[in-house]
């Protein structure tokens, strides 16, 4: 009960942190031009041609790290969702609907890359914890 309780305020402090930084208008530097992205692999092909340039592997990592705790502490506060499947559609549907949100907000833009390295960084969390949950069960002795 103690760790469900934990990890349900964690989960909800990143994401609040998270929401904050995706949904506020950004401030972007002089003459940059903020343009929306539906074509996948774009944007991830700027951030390996440039993976020598901290602004563009902050941004996928970023994008990584964000819905990470979904797929690592999702299951967890809400068992019902420890199927890959699961943490997959509800980790896609936050991402859209915070892409769809940044349509509206100055200085953001939608990317279609976005949401797959949120989707990606919420299966590797998922990965992470059935790992640590096959690590931490006792071995069977004979």
């Amino acid at each position: 009960m103690i760790v469900r309780l934990a990890a349900g305020l964690v989960l909800s402090v990143w994401l609040a942190g998270g929401l904050l930084l995706t949904l506020q208008p950004a401030h972007p530097a002089a003459g940059q031009i903020v343009e929306h992205n539906f074509i996948p692999l774009r944007t991830i092909s700027i951030y390996l041609a440039n993976l020598d340039s901290p602004f563009w592997v902050r941004q996928m990592v970023g994008n990584l790290l964000l819905l990470l705790p979904v797929g690592l502490l999702g299951p967890v506060v809400l068992p019902w969702m420890d199927r890959w499947l699961r943490v997959l559609v509800a980790s896609l549907a936050l991402s859209c609907a915070i892409e769809l949100a940044q349509l509206w907000i100055p200085d953001r833009s939608a990317e279609v890359d976005d949401v797959l390295l949120n989707v990606v960084g919420a299966m590797l969390g998922y990965a992470l914890l059935r790992v640590l949950r096959i690590g931490s069960r006792p071995l069977a002795t004979s």
